[in-house]
């Protein structure tokens, strides 16, 4: 019987059809926005990325079938949002939006356009029916002359990702400065906090072994100094090189959930990976009730190795 949870005063949570319906969104103009009433982890799908062989290689047959498949593939194993990279040598500005597109016709969540490429992002951007997010300006001052107007028309959700024009990131005080350079530029430039989403740059465990320490530290320190900005990663970068590399995934986003990480871009179709989020949440508070926890386990989600 569900019909306990039908009085819960929780924001978010209602009772239909014998049915619990818990993730909840905003609602921004005419768009749909995961989050909003929940603290929950905004899953950001990344398997949409040409500069994969194989991902690469259906964008230049324009294989639409194949992109179909992986979008709805992981919007049904959890992903409120999908990451779009359109990285082909010479051909961004041609396949950014013909991803969009075909995308689009699959799935109703909200995109994630991964360019540095201003042409192709000025092309995209008006395609997307929900407001986007883009991945990602830094601190580099070129990067920011080029992208700013486009922001600043478009008005997109941002990842600011902490690299300068020395290169990534290789202590916690570097971060913690570009993160806090990148924050007041963008807040300088008119973007609420809430619109800034922070990558402290995860980089290869395999290159150094002080990468991991670091970057979760920086994580923590970030969201102390700004409690209004949300902190995202992409989490597979650390494991790069190394064998086991969903077990690595997995655990450094359950560090980084500890932190205050708020959104990551993961592979949503790794089952364990999922329901140690779902579980992470219930644990740091973030899932009033356990609601969603619940949920996951009622429809069979939480799969474990």
């Amino acid at each position: 019987m569900l019909s306990r949870w039908s009085g819960l005063p929780v924001l978010g949570i209602r009772a239909a059809n014998n049915r619990l319906h818990i993730r909840s969104f905003s609602r921004e103009g005419n768009s749909l926005w995961p989050g909003g009433e929940t603290d929950l982890v905004l899953i950001i799908g990344e398997l949409i990325n040409c500069t994969r062989k194989k991902v690469g290689e259906a964008a230049r047959k324009r294989d639409a079938e194949f992109f179909k498949e992986i979008a709805v593939t992981q919007a049904n194993c959890g992903a409120s949002m999908l990451d779009v990279n359109g990285g082909l040598p010479g051909q961004e500005m041609e396949v950014l939006p013909w991803l969009v597109n075909v995308v689009q016709e699959t799935v109703s969540i909200p995109l994630c356009l991964d360019s540095a490429d201003p042409a192709a992002l000025r092309c995209a951007l008006p395609l997307c029916r929900q407001r986007a997010m883009i991945n990602s300006i830094t601190d580099e001052p070129a990067r920011q002359q080029a992208l700013l107007p486009i922001l600043k028309e478009s008005r997109p959700k941002v990842i600011a990702l902490c690299l300068g024009e020395a290169g990534p990131p290789n202590t916690v005080d570097d971060r913690v400065s570009t993160a806090s350079r990148l924050v007041d530029r963008l807040t300088a430039e008119g973007f609420a906090l809430d619109d800034i989403y922070v990558d402290p740059c995860v980089l290869p465990i395999s290159t150094g072994p002080e990468h991991g320490k670091a970057l979760v530290e920086a994580t923590g320190l970030i969201k102390a100094r700004y409690p209004g900005v949300h902190l995202s990663a992409g989490i597979s970068n650390v494991s790069f090189g190394l064998p086991m590399r969903k077990l690595l995934n997995e655990v450094l986003l359950m560090l980084l959930m500890a932190q205050g990480l708020d959104a990551a871009i993961v592979d949503p179709c790794d089952p364990q990976l999922m329901a140690n989020v779902r579980a992470g949440e219930a644990l740091l508070g973030r899932d009033e009730f356990c609601a969603n926890f619940i949920q996951a386990f009622r429809e069979g989600k939480l799969v474990t190795a």
